[in-house]
């Protein structure tokens, strides 16, 4: 009955309210994911002569354990999303965010001992989207600006930009410069969401989005040359070409000296 006369004083002494509980070593920090588990290691060996274990949420009782017999639940609320393992950890089942906060495990042997804990619950980073913006600069170089968002952009989501074989960027929003007539390379930008318990990433080619903005492939300037030259040879009459291009020797060709 020592077991029973223990845990009616632990009731009696935390009840209802908050109790700052000091711990043995330091308080550790865990992150759980929105409707996930999560376990909470007791840190102490279970084949020590415990005589009992309590676990407390906020300072608050949540359930009583003695060797070789069944838990007590003394959190109602959370009877069937906790368990215990038989090390006398504790494991928290479809996580809440309501379940964030401070955990302690009293141990009792023949002093009482504490493992403490501090959890913060995340929801996975989805649905992440990546918009633009195009247009052409007074030079001739296309501008793109780049904008990064997630469904739920308050759950401690960090933004980075990342251009291929290049550093990291840690912006949210990004404006690239790209010159059509000097780069024929595909330039990537991935967008790369995170927070403590996922990640997620999108890629956009920067190409793509200016080629899209003058409605054709963008060509380099030696082809655009070419191009040019053979539609001149093909439509244009030899003398009138020769004109074209020098047109001093064509004035003398229409004078008849040579």
């Amino acid at each position: 009955m020592n077991w029973l006369f223990q845990f009616f004083t632990l009731i009696f002494c935390l009840g209802p309210g908050n109790m700052v509980l000091p711990c043995n070593l330091f308080t550790k920090e865990l992150n759980g994911v929105l409707g996930e588990s999560i376990t909470l290691p007791l840190g102490f060996p279970a084949e020590s002569n415990i005589e009992s274990v309590t676990w407390l949420h906020d300072g608050t009782s949540m359930i009583f354990i003695t060797p070789e017999k069944p838990p007590t639940i003394t959190k109602l609320e959370m009877k069937h999303r906790i368990n215990v393992t038989k090390s006398y950890s504790l494991q928290l089942n479809k996580l809440k965010m309501t379940d964030s906060g401070s955990y302690k495990a009293q141990i009792n042997t023949n002093k009482t001992l504490f493992s403490c804990y501090t959890l913060k619950i995340f929801r996975r980073v989805s649905n992440l989207h990546v918009t633009n913006h195009t247009q052409l600069s007074k030079n001739g170089n296309c501008e793109v600006y780049l904008t990064c968002s997630v469904e739920n952009p308050d759950d401690s989501v960090s933004f980075g930009w990342q251009e291929t074989g290049n550093m990291n960027l840690k912006e949210v929003n990004l404006t690239v410069y790209w010159d059509p007539w000097k780069s024929s390379k595909q330039n990537s930008y991935t967008c790369m969401a995170e927070n403590p318990v996922s990640n997620i990433s999108s890629s956009v080619s920067v190409q793509s989005l200016c080629e899209g903005l003058l409605g054709k492939p963008v060509l380099g300037v030696t082809w655009i040359i070419l191009i040019s030259l053979t539609v001149l040879v093909v439509l244009i009459p030899e003398t009138e070409l020769v004109g074209a291009i020098c047109p001093s020797y064509g004035r003398q060709i229409k004078g008849g000296r040579m």
